[in-house]
């Protein structure tokens, strides 16, 4: 990332400029630096990732405030520079202004629930203070000093760390004194008794007895000493003991203000959370292009919902359904027959009739369901709104019954850190192949030919940069090139922490999805995320919920929200035992950007692209991505699957001129006199292999630098060097061959032949034997006594699955 001073170092012309890193401009952008394209990356905001962004708490916070509507909140933003446009411009351009400081976020309330002292604290520390400590204990260590460590907020305040260090000094020095005390008293009881010693004048009997005397009392001080410290050593535990139910102690105690602020790097907070389905479009392009290697995820654990004013977990897989206790035999049968006929419904197209169209609850009460099914199946599974067509629900059903098992028990993966990752992991990508980005910096003005078509952009530094392609967020669009028809809906969302869970059970902290349909308007449900310490986005002891549902015009977001508000949790305005209670909330209004639309006059080559939705998954930016990607390079392939470095091969220009010079090998125009039987040679260069493979027989690729290894019933092959050597025995007999030249073999007995590597060595295998080339230097490998599958989730064998849903999990690192 360049940072302003450098600016000026910036090329003057770029193939594609993205301005905003939401999410799928930073797939676009991506995809074009993966083939080659020059990428510049302009983002106005102090952070990746835009309205997708993630931050801590103490980022939150000011992101919050700056989004108020205050004159504080105006302080940084982007000035527009002064131009001169006869220097800037050529003959028939035009400039068309920018917003600089525009926003899709308002009415930002925060709010803080915690107590401002720490008393709890104060308890603590007052108890280790007044542990029994010697009088000659130094005492410029104070626990309850108020010096400064500086917090992440600015604030002055003592962290525990240094607590903890001065409670550590202070056994120290209470140890280091018992045993000064101890010595000293020694030591000066033997002195005493040698100077009472040397002043007597005693006859030999005495001396002897006097020495004896002597002897005993040095025993006696040792043993004193030694219960001393051992009384020093119990002294000690029990102080450590102390310190360590003070730490349990205060894993435990109750959050306040201080200690929250304290906290403030371990939150991980989302201002547009995203689930992902296991088989979406964005699991998909993560494990293809490989950028999954950037990103770590944890599976939803489950999903639960309200019936009858209690919270329930909903049985989603065939498991869940069977072990319920929620509903009878009769309803399982219903359940699972309906979501079987889900799975293939466009196959049973008599069993729709004219439903398609229609509400999906109308369908749901069509199939006779219970009313217990029909929740389930309308406010859990498919997600459904009151008007949702059956069309609409049928698919949002089948997809997420395709998604349970592939990763866990339900449909859904979770990025660890905040849903704000992935937009940077695709940013990562782009800057790997070449992409420059720029922070705090966006495009002040467009540069317009006489076409009508994008030639070139001012940056908000003064600098034109000419470009073939702009893309641009909607927000850094001019409004008359905003269809305004499609760009009015808003989005409440509300981020709550608490102590505790909503769903207490006897298992781990659990991940959960809820969709809470609202009585006073069917179509705008609230979907509730909740994600515990174990998702990353908040330090133990703290529970993380996001809320989110379409707005209103004119109606706060926390207004809006208080259904679910007054219903799952406890506050100052509705406390109640039995809910977790708040102990810090965000509330915010975000414009619906999800569908944004260009108008009429919009450049051919300018480019909007969409914000995140009231949607739960991100599977809409990755297809709008591809489609704009095929708009600009039609014939290139869409985010390809970096090559891995260590089979890169780096070619010098005389290595290259060599090459250039002749097209056959070394290796080829040699001959092996001594051989029974002729070899056809082939050429085969670095970048393809010639494979020959019998009837079901399984191939795979191995590294450069492998080895191969074939083993069949009294035969071994063994491949001894990179050029391809080979070397087979048979049933006792060894046969090798050891010369970089071509060399035949030739085995009796039903021995099948085939050329294995660029350098034209052949090898021969009994009949049965697995061959494969397994890598470019002409090393082979069978196996022999398995069978390698093709790992299809849908298709395969229950073990087979199970190997799939690891080896998935490994590329995803959940």
């Amino acid at each position: 990332m360049l940072n302003m001073a450098m600016t000026d170092d910036l090329s003057k012309e770029f193939d594609v400029i993205v301005l905003g890193t939401g999410m799928p401009e930073s797939i676009v952008a991506a995809a074009c630096s993966r083939i080659g394209q020059t990428v510049l990356h302009l983002d106005k905001n102090d952070h990746y990732s835009g309205d997708w962004a993630s931050f801590n708490l103490q980022g939150i916070e000011k992101w919050a405030q700056q989004h108020m509507d205050t004159k504080e909140a105006k302080e940084n933003d982007i000035a527009r520079p002064s131009l001169d446009e006869s220097s800037l411009l050529d003959e028939g351009e035009t400039l068309i202004e920018l917003p600089l400081n525009n926003t899709n976020f308002s009415n930002t309330q925060v709010q803080n629930y915690l107590p401002d002292t720490d008393e709890d604290d104060n308890v603590q520390e007052s108890e280790v203070a007044g542990s029994k400590l010697t009088d000659e204990s130094p005492k410029h260590c104070d626990i309850n000093d108020t010096k400064n460590t500086e917090s992440g907020d600015g604030t002055n305040n003592k962290t525990c760390a240094e607590i903890d260090k001065c409670d550590t000094r202070l056994i120290d020095q209470q140890e280091s004194s018992v045993e000064k005390q101890a010595d000293c008293a020694i030591d000066s009881e033997v002195q005493s008794m040698k100077e009472q010693v040397e002043n007597l004048q005693l006859t030999d009997d005495e001396s002897k007895r006097l020495e004896k005397l002597e002897t005993d009392v040095q025993d006696n001080l040792s043993e004193s000493k030694q219960d001393s410290g051992e009384s020093k050593n119990m002294d000690y535990k029990a102080t450590e003991e102390k310190l360590n139910e003070r730490q349990d102690s205060k894993s435990k105690l109750r959050w306040t203000a201080k200690r929250l602020k304290e906290e403030w790097r371990k939150f991980n907070l989302d201002l547009s959370p995203k689930v992902l389905y296991s088989v979406g479009d964005m699991v998909e392009l993560l494990i293809s292009s490989d950028i999954a290697k950037y990103c770590e995820f944890k599976t939803i654990t489950q999903v639960i919902t309200l019936m009858n004013g209690n919270l329930e977990r909903v049985p989603c897989s065939r498991a869940d359904v069977f072990s319920s206790k929620k509903v009878s035999m009769l309803e399982k049968r219903m359940l699972m027959k309906f979501l079987q006929y889900c799975l293939q419904y466009e196959n049973k197209p008599e069993e729709l009739g004219d439903f398609l169209e229609k509400p999906f609850s109308d369908f749901l009460s069509h199939k006779k369901l219970t009313p217990t099914i029909k929740h389930y199946i309308q406010h859990s599974i498919a997600m459904a709104t009151e008007s949702m067509t059956t069309k609409e629900g049928l698919e949002k059903t089948k997809k997420f019954l395709q998604s349970l098992g592939r990763y866990g028990n339900t449909a859904f993966l979770w990025s660890l850190y905040g849903s704000g990752e992935l937009p940077q992991s695709f940013c990562r990508m782009c800057a790997v192949f070449g992409g420059v980005y720029c922070l705090r910096m966006t495009a002040s003005s467009i540069v317009i030919d006489s076409e009508n078509k994008c030639c070139g952009v001012i940056t908000t530094e003064g600098h034109k940069i000419k470009c073939k392609w702009l893309i641009m967020e909607g927000s850094y669009a001019p409004e008359n090139y905003l269809d305004q028809k499609h760009n009015r809906r808003k989005i409440s969302r509300g981020i709550i922490m608490t102590e505790t869970p909503l769903l207490t059970t006897s298992q781990q902290e659990q991940l959960s999805l809820m969709n809470l349909p609202c009585p006073d308007d069917g179509d705008r449900p609230i979907t509730i995320l909740e994600l515990p310490p174990s998702s990353l986005a908040a330090p133990p002891g703290v529970f993380v919920y996001h809320l989110s549902r379409k707005s209103k015009d004119d109606v706060l977001p926390k207004d809006d929200l208080n259904f679910a508000i007054n219903t799952l949790f406890s506050h100052e305005e509705n406390k109640h035992e039995n809910k977790p209670a708040m102990i810090w909330s965000l509330y915010f209004t975000q414009t619906d950007m999800s569908e944004v639309q260009g108008s009429s006059i919009i450049p051919d080559n300018v480019i909007l692209m969409s914000g995140p939705g009231i949607e739960i998954d991100i599977d809409t930016p990755v297809l709008q991505a591809r489609k704009v990607f095929k708009k600009i390079l039609p014939d290139e392939e869409f985010l390809p699957k970096a090559p891995n470095p260590e089979d890169i091969i780096y070619v010098d220009d005389s290595e290259a001129q060599i090459a250039d010079g002749n097209t056959l090998s070394e290796f080829s125009e040699k001959e092996d006199s001594g051989s029974s039987q002729e070899i056809d040679q082939s050429e085969l260069s670095n970048t393809s292999e010639s494979q020959s493979k019998p009837e079901g027989v399984d191939q795979s690729e191995l590294s450069n630098t492998e080895e191969s290894q074939s083993k069949s019933e009294g035969i071994h092959q063994l491949e001894a060097s990179n050029i391809g050597k080979s070397q087979s025995n048979t049933e006792g007999v060894d046969q090798s061959e050891m010369s970089k030249t071509d060399e035949s073999q030739s085995i009796t007995g039903g021995v099948d032949q085939s050329e294995m590597s660029k350098t034209g060595e052949s090898q021969s295998k009994p009949e049965g034997v697995d061959q494969s080339i397994m890598s470019k230097t002409g090393e082979s490998q069978s196996i022999t006594g398995g069978v390698e599958h093709t790992l299809d989730p849908k298709t395969e064998t229950d073990q087979v699955k199970e190997d799939h849903v690891q080896s998935e999990k490994k590329k995803l690192k959940i």
